[in-house]
């Protein structure tokens, strides 16, 4: 699981939970929370409880970096 595919996937689906991270992205519920941990700490997704459950959005500062993830990636491929 890359940083850059869970920031693609908070930018099109909203208030998701790690279990659901990790099952469209075909991982682990653990690597996907540890990664949540790592992206939380670095201001690119929020973290809000509903319903007893974490879930995460991106934050402005996380869209931004996707963005330039994304050109950068594309510049390296192609």
């Amino acid at each position: 699981m890359k940083k850059l595919e869970v920031l693609n996937l908070l930018s099109t689906v909203r208030d998701l939970d790690a279990a659901s991270i990790a099952e469209r992205l075909h991982g682990t519920a653990e690597a996907a929370g540890m990664m949540l941990v790592r992206l939380m700490r670095q201001g690119l997704v929020r973290r809000e409880i509903d319903d007893r459950l974490f879930i995460y959005n991106l934050t402005p500062k996380g869209e931004a970096r996707r963005v330039y993830l994304n050109t950068c990636e594309r510049e390296l491929t192609g």
